[in-house]
């Protein structure tokens, strides 16, 4: 995996196996969030997981509940 920076921006280089790991860890997370009743963090990892997901082409975005969508951080 490989990290740069430019200004603001992060880039992240990995193999689709260490994106599938990512991801995994997300979800991980998403079910400890679950898990614990914390609504709000399970939201914020959906829409992160989302925001992650928003140019590949094979994702179809998880809904967030409306009630989360208008979040200042969600």
């Amino acid at each position: 995996m490989t990290y740069t920076e430019q200004g603001d921006r992060v880039t992240l280089e990995m193999t689709r196996e260490n994106f599938c790991q990512l991801l995994f860890l997300i979800v991980y997370a998403t079910g400890a969030a679950t898990r614990e009743g914390d609504k709000t963090l399970f939201c914020h990892w959906i829409k992160f997981t989302n925001d992650l997901n928003a140019t590949n082409p094979r994702w179809t975005p998880i809904e967030i509940p409306e009630e989360f969508r208008t979040m200042k951080d969600a």
